[in-house]
């Protein structure tokens, strides 16, 4: 798996997506957001994003290009340990990409 490959770090609790959104946005000047069915938090980065959605999962799916893995170690320091509902070391791979 190289750098530039989809992962998925981490599964976090749907029922706090208010509660990461608030955490996120304490951290990261560009960030995007909505509610239409699914639950979306877009963490804008300079070179591309991490994504936190429950597009493909009943809870939200914490993912990314793999080479952001420090970013997205970070949202998983910055947010409630109970919010996280499974970690994935290593990342596992994104398989809608």
């Amino acid at each position: 798996m190289n750098g530039s490959e989809f992962v998925i770090f981490a599964e976090l609790n749907r029922d706090h997506f208010e509660d990461i959104l608030d955490r996120v946005m304490k951290y990261y000047p560009s960030v995007q957001f909505g509610r239409q069915g699914d639950d979306w938090i877009w963490v804008q980065l300079e070179d591309g994003k991490i994504e936190i959605d429950s597009f493909y999962s009943m809870q939200l799916e914490l993912k990314g290009k793999k080479d952001h893995i420090q970013t997205a170690q970070h949202i998983l320091k910055i947010i409630d340990k109970n919010w996280i509902l499974e970690q994935f070391d290593p990342p596992k791979e994104d398989l809608t990409r």
